[in-house]
C-alpha cells in the first residue's frame, strides 16, 4: 500500500466514477481498476461493488475511506513539516554551552535569531566543556559552544570568535591597569572547577596553582567574591560589561601577555547538520562581540 495508491482509492471513492477519477488524477481507468484490486486483495475485502452500470462503496469501503483520509492529510501534514524545517519555518535545535557563552552571549544571539525564525524552538544547557563534550558523544544535544580544549577524536572544531580573559579585583586593591605576572603570585587566586574552559585557558598561559586557591563553580560568583575582596580571578571580558559599569571591579592585563582564546562551535564529526543548525551557525559566525 502507497499513498499514491490511497489517492487513487479516496479519489475514486469520493466520485464513484473512475473515468472521471483518471481525468482528475492523469492515469488511465483500467490502472484505476488495476489499483483497486490490488488494495481489495490486500485488505481481502471488497471496496466497490458495480450495480449496472453505476458503481456503488461498499460498507467496508465506507470505513476504509475515512482512514485514507486520515493517512493522505497526515502525510500532507508531514509534507507540510518538513518543507517548514528545509526553509528553517520550525525544528528544534539542542545546544550545549560552557557558562561563559550560555550566560553572557548566547541570550542575546538566540534573541536576535528568533526575530528572524520565530517558530523554531531552542533548547540551551549550560554546563562546562567537558559535560558538553560527553553530551555530544551521547548525542544528547545537536551542537556545543564551548571555550575550552577538546580531547575526543570524535568531536571536531570550528573557530567562531575570539575572546579575552583580564585580571580582575577589588577597587580597593588600587591595581595598574597593567600589572606584573608576580603581583599574581602574592595574592589569592579564585578559579572555576576542573573541566571548565576559562580556568584550563588560564592555566596555559600562566600555570598551574597549587596553594592560596579558591574554588569557585560559577562567574557569577567569582565575581561575587573578588568585589568583596576575597581574591582575584582571570575572567572573560564578556562577563565583566555592568560590573565595569558600576566601577564594582578594577580590570587589568598582565604586562607582555594577552590572554586570549578562541570560542568554538564543537561537533559530532558524524553528525549531519540540519537546515536549522547551518543556519544557527552562519548566524552566529555573523555576530560581533563588540555589541557585548
Amino acid at each position: 500500500m502507497t499513498i499514491r495508491k490511497l489517492e487513487i482509492y479516496y479519489t475514486v471513492s469520493e466520485i464513484l466514477n473512475m473515468t472521471e477519477a483518471g481525468k482528475i488524477l492523469y492515469i488511465s481507468q483500467p490502472s484505476i481498476s488495476q489499483v483497486i484490486k490490488e488494495l481489495e486483495e490486500e485488505m481481502s475485502v471488497k471496496l466497490f461493488q458495480r450495480i449496472g452500470r453505476k458503481l456503488y462503496i461498499t460498507e467496508e469501503g465506507k470505513v476504509f475511506q475515512k482512514y485514507a483520509l486520515r493517512i493522505l492529510n497526515l502525510y500532507e501534514e508531514s509534507q507540510k513539516a518538513m518543507d517548514d524545517m528545509r526553509e528553517v519555518r520550525s525544528g528544534n535545535l539542542r545546544i550545549g554551552a560552557s557558562t561563559t557563552i550560555g550566560t553572557y552571549l548566547l541570550p542575546d544571539i538566540i534573541a536576535d535569531f528568533k526575530q528572524e525564525y520565530p517558530k523554531v524552538d531552542i533548547e540551551l544547557y549550560i554546563t562546562n566543556t567537558l559535560e558538553i563534550s560527553e553530551d555530544l558523544l551521547k548525542n544528547n544535544i545537536d551542537i556545543g559552544l564551548v571555550e575550552g580544549k577538546v580531547e575526543a577524536e570524535e568531536l571536531e572544531t570550528l573557530d567562531l570568535w575570539e575572546d579575552e580573559m583580564v585580571i580582575i579585583s577589588s577597587p580597593n586593591k588600587k591595581w595598574k591597569k597593567e600589572i606584573n605576572s608576580k603581583k599574581l603570585e602574592e595574592e589569592t587566586f579564585i578559579l572555576r572547577e576542573k573541566g571548565s574552559g576559562s580556568r584550563k585557558t588560564y592555566e596555559d598561559a600562566l600555570g598551574i596553582r597549587d596553594k592560596n586557591i579558591f574554588v569557585f563553580g560559577g562567574t557569577e560568583a567569582i565575581k561575587r567574591a573578588v568585589i568583596k575582596d576575597l581574591g582575584v580571578a582571570c575572567v572573560s571580558k564578556l562577563t565583566i560589561v555592568e560590573e565595569q559599569k558600576r566601577k564594582e571591579i578594577s580590570v587589568s592585563r598582565i604586562k607582555d601577555l594577552e590572554i586570549k582564546r578562541h570560542l568554538k562551535l564543537l561537533y559530532h564529526k558524524d553528525k549531519e547538520f540540519s537546515k536549522l543548525i547551518e543556519k544557527f551557525i552562519e548566524f552566529s559566525k555573523g555576530y560581533n562581540l563588540s555589541k557585548k
